[in-house]
């Protein structure tokens, strides 16, 4: 028979869980790409933390459950979007670049795993978090632009290709 904890001792283990969850989407991200990311880490951790002490906050109700988890879900799309829409690299043209879309994606997933700890047990969120670090890793084992820490020219027109935008 396993003895049951106290709701505050097991409200203080899922945050554990939920900050360990975002530490390890959040190295991940962090470390992506060609130069480190340390911001990365710290939001991840805090989303993951924040959507799970939310999810806790609404108690047992199933109502007041559903209504924090889209109101996790709307904000973290603000999240997202900050994360994926960078100043333009060229600012004559003044559009932004889209860049960022696994950190987006894995900063909604870590808020996902957030609310996943706050109401269920710890497995699906061991399974769903190993998917998910799979899926992030470099598997070629090859920096972005194939070892190139310059970007490649965007928008410019290419010999050989139609004179079509590539």
């Amino acid at each position: 028979m396993v003895p049951s904890l106290s709701p505050d001792l097991e409200a203080l283990l899922r945050l554990g869980m939920a900050v360990l969850c975002g530490l390890a989407v959040g190295i991940n991200r962090a470390h992506h790409g060609s130069r480190a990311h340390p911001n990365r880490l710290r939001v991840h951790v805090l989303v993951g933390m924040s959507a799970c002490l939310m999810v806790l906050a609404a108690g047992p109700d199933a109502q007041a459950r559903s209504r924090v988890i889209q109101g996790v879900a709307a904000g973290i799309g603000f999240l997202g979007a900050g994360e994926i829409l960078v100043p333009p690299v060229r600012p004559k043209h003044g559009i932004p670049e889209v860049r960022g879309l696994s950190s987006a994606a894995s900063i909604w997933f870590t808020a996902a795993l957030g609310v996943t700890v706050a109401v269920s047990s710890p497995v699906p969120v061991l399974m769903a978090l190993g998917l998910a670090l799979i899926t992030l890793s470099d598997r070629d084992g090859h920096p972005p632009n194939g070892g190139d820490a310059t970007p490649a020219p965007t928008g410019e027109v290419r010999k050989g290709n139609g004179g079509g935008r590539s």
